[in-house]
């Protein structure tokens, strides 16, 4: 049986009806590099990409943080789903049921699939609610005051929540989920002062929150009175993270992998007013300022970002906190500042998306815009005052990673502050000093940040040894030399042993059924992925197996040999004189055959 209780026969089927360069090509965007694909990782924060994805072997390994293996295992690590959940989604979107067992999940498993049973029938009411003649009239009156169609209505499921204290929580329990489990998923809230619950979404317009599975993971409410506060999102619960989601991305991905650049507004009026302009790359923080999750997740798809904020101070404070989560991101990013008095919603609907497309063309840099708004906010009345602003200037400037871009940016700082030039090139190495010294000081570290140390820590003899086998390069004379306890590495061993249980009737390994087999082991799958994609190359392949195998033998003498005289120097101070003559006689003969004496004349020796 495969892993749960999902046959083999299943998976394989499965496996063999999807391409895992179809299914990472939808989360990362890739680009050909010989026979594979490369981009930049999803699972770790890179510049240069070293995630890297064979379509045929269909594996893939990031070569800095060391993730590795197969669909199953890339969209199991990218989704935080089980392997079952993975391969009953990925079933169904090739036509292949399986039959659901609750065996297959762990408790989070099964509170998530809860949670998102009572999400999706929580939608369902709001929109029913919507179509109602009495309870959604206000509701529909309200979005089409914000221009809002129909077809957007339906496409990101807006409903309503009527000004009832506990029309959802009576609608949800009858149909059989418990109270406890509605407040689990932040669909209720516990009373303070008596027993029972209450909804937490009343007199509201309902936005529904989709993750890129299209599960409903939670939803956004705008109040349609006077009451506070004016937007109100699910809670934190097992599949809804408000610091990591951004509304409209399963909308929205096709599109960003096509144009490689994605439009970030504040809010859901504003991100459905532009994918309705057709404006379909476009996606919105849940009310929170952008977080280092969001870029993480806007750098699977896209190569450029345009960050489009309301124009007043609070929308400018909200792009210059992206500067620093952008620094070396390997994005391109512009910021859209649109007139005074409009917000995306209405400039667009107003406007129209041609004149959008050229403000994004006229759109100045992120490190631009952040200058130009600290210049504008320049202190000239002190002295002490002009050396803070100028000193904000510089960190600022100091962010930019093109040493001549720089020196163009002083020379504009310069005039605009009416400075010399030479002077405030003078204080860039203090600030840059001190700069230092403030990165030498303890910092939390983001996980999956930093370079992964190789995994492969044996001898280069073994690392290649078992990159040739996974290329299919040993003959059947070298795999009847391998031996696991040739090598060093736990992982590597465990790798040689499943080797040899996957030999053909020619004696020669069978690759993919091997790669398939490692991808379920957790001792050597991502050590498997690293030495299957290297990209080593051998002059003579073959003349370098056998090198390779000589130089384990060898070794394999070596210790052997080592071992013997260490036991016959402990029989001779015990006085076991016949044991010390068979140990001699070994050691001789391994002497013998390292001296390159023939097997049957070494044999004949030893007998006389």
């Amino acid at each position: 049986m495969g892993q749960g209780l999902i046959s083999d026969d299943t998976i394989e089927r499965i496996k063999g009806r999807v391409d895992i360069a179809d299914i990472v090509s939808q989360h990362v965007s890739l680009t050909r590099a010989g026979q594979n694909l490369k981009g930049l990782c999803p699972f770790h924060h890179e510049k240069t990409p070293s995630f890297t994805v064979s379509p045929s072997k269909q594996i893939f390994h990031c070569f800095g943080c060391g993730a590795g293996g197969n669909v199953f295992t890339f969209l199991s690590r990218l989704t935080g789903a089980s392997f079952p959940e993975v391969v009953r989604d990925l079933g169904q979107t090739v036509g292949i049921e399986l039959e659901e067992r609750a065996s297959y999940s762990s408790p989070q498993s099964v509170m998530a699939q809860t949670v998102e049973r009572m999400n999706q029938a929580a939608t369902a009411w709001f929109q029913t609610n919507l179509r109602d003649e009495r309870i959604g009239r206000q509701a529909r009156e309200y979005l089409a005051h914000r221009g809002v169609e129909s077809r957007m209505v339906d496409r990101f499921g807006i409903g309503v929540a009527p000004a009832e204290w506990d029309g959802l929580l009576r609608a949800l329990t009858k149909k059989g989920f418990s109270q406890s489990d509605l407040a689990s998923a932040g669909l209720v809230i516990a009373r303070t002062n008596k027993s029972g619950f209450y909804d937490r979404f009343r007199a509201r317009v309902m936005f529904t929150i989709t993750d890129l599975r299209k599960r409903v993971v939670g939803f956004g409410g705008r109040v349609l009175g006077d009451d506070t506060p004016k937007y109100l999102n699910s809670s934190d619960t097992v599949l809804f993270k408000k610091s990591h989601t951004l509304f409209a991305l399963d909308h929205a991905r096709e599109a960003i992998a096509k144009t490689k650049t994605v439009i970030v507004v504040e809010g859901y009026f504003d991100a459905i007013a532009l994918h309705q302009a057709g404006l379909a790359h476009t996606v919105a923080t849940l009310g929170t300022a952008l977080t280092a999750d969001h870029v993480q997740a806007l750098r699977r798809f896209a190569s450029n970002v345009v960050l489009l904020f309301d124009p007043d101070p609070a929308g400018v404070r909200a792009a210059l906190r992206g500067l620093d989560l952008f620094v070396n991101s390997g994005l391109g990013i512009k910021v859209v500042t649109l007139p005074v008095g409009e917000d995306p919603d209405t400039y667009v609907r107003k406007e129209g998306p041609e004149a959008f497309a050229r403000l994004e063309q006229q759109a100045p840099s992120l490190l631009d815009f952040a200058l130009e708004q600290s210049l504008k906010a320049t202190e000239v009345e002190t002295i002490e005052g002009r050396i803070r602003s100028v000193d904000e200037i510089l960190r600022i400037l100091q962010k930019g990673e093109h040493p001549i871009e720089r020196e163009e940016r002083l020379k504009i700082v310069a005039e605009r502050l009416g400075m010399n030039q030479a002077r405030l090139i003078e204080r860039y190495p203090i600030l840059s000093q001190q700069n230092r010294r403030d990165f030498g000081r303890p910092r939390q570290v983001v996980a999956g940040t930093t370079p992964m140390e190789p995994l492969f820590k044996g001898a280069p003899e073994e690392r290649d040894l078992a990159v040739l086998l996974l290329r299919g390069m040993l003959s059947a004379a070298d795999v009847r030399r391998l031996k696991p306890d040739q090598f060093s590495v736990g992982g590597c061993r465990r790798l040689i042993e499943l080797a040899l249980e996957q030999v053909d009737r020619d004696g020669r390994i069978l690759v993919q059924p091997l790669l398939d087999r490692l991808m379920d082991d957790p001792e050597c799958g991502a050590l498997a992925t690293d030495l299957s994609l290297r990209d080593d190359h051998f002059d003579d392949e073959s003349a370098h197996a056998k090198a390779c195998l000589d130089r384990l033998d060898c070794k394999r003498s070596d210790q052997t040999m080592r071992e013997l005289i260490t036991r016959m120097k402990a029989a001779e101070r015990e006085g076991r004189a016949d044991e010390v003559g068979v140990l001699n006689m070994k050691i001789n003969a391994i002497r013998m055959r390292k001296a390159g004496m023939p097997t049957a004349a070494i044999v004949s020796l030893v007998k006389e």
